[in-house]
């Protein structure tokens, strides 16, 4: 893989994030579109939204044109900051900035980790990923719990997986992705975007300062 492509996955990767968390916090500015996104049916509506574009990108990535393809990334970038937006009510701005500092310090780590191709992570996708829905499946469980000390424990654990995928996603892009395909690039792009941003919200989660 060259170098080239490479540039390209974490351009695009930076792009998204911008996106995000621009569109987060112009929302968050205004007491109408909050009162909009998060009233009646709309933020469900917004979720199934991202749903079914990562679910889109996922499985048509192959047969998309570069075009769709940056358009569905940038689509869910946007989307993704709809639903952001609230994080920047709840908690404080500068708590925000050094959270997204603090994963961008995790996240380049353990990229660089990935990059240096030390260890060889292939075989520990499908681990991952069952730990990963293990996760979610307790997370669904405590909804109807609320046990707090449940809700830390499988926030840790959650942060240690995608920390992982990280790394994981890294020596994935490099060894596996086509990279005379633009669109790949892009895709390669979402899931390490997918990666920053759950590391992202399990740190605020353990660390952000609400507001007063």
């Amino acid at each position: 893989m060259n170098n080239k492509f490479l540039s390209k996955v974490f351009s695009w990767f930076g792009i998204g994030l911008l996106v995000t968390f621009l569109v987060a916090y112009i929302v968050s500015t205004s007491i109408s579109a909050l009162s909009f996104i998060f009233s009646g049916s709309t933020y469900l509506i917004i979720v199934l939204l991202e749903f079914g574009v990562a679910i889109w990108l996922s499985v048509r990535i192959h047969k998309m044109s570069s075009g769709l393809a940056k358009g569905l990334y940038l689509a869910y970038s946007a989307l993704t900051g709809l639903t952001f937006s609230s994080l920047f009510v709840v908690y404080e701005l500068t708590s925000i900035i050094w959270i997204f500092l603090a994963s961008a310090l995790v996240f380049g780590v353990f990229a660089l980790l990935g990059k240096s191709g030390h260890f060889d992570l292939s075989r520990y996708g499908v681990y991952l990923l069952i730990a990963l829905l293990g996760s979610v499946i307790l997370e669904v469980i405590n909804i109807f719990l609320v046990n707090h000390t449940l809700d830390m424990i499988i926030c840790v654990a959650v942060l240690a997986i995608f920390v992982t995928y990280v790394a994981y996603d890294v020596q994935k892009i490099i060894t596996r992705y086509d990279d005379s395909n633009e669109a790949m690039a892009v895709y390669g792009a979402f899931d390490l975007y997918l990666d920053f941003i759950n590391i992202f919200l399990r740190l605020i989660q353990l660390f952000g300062k609400e507001r007063n």
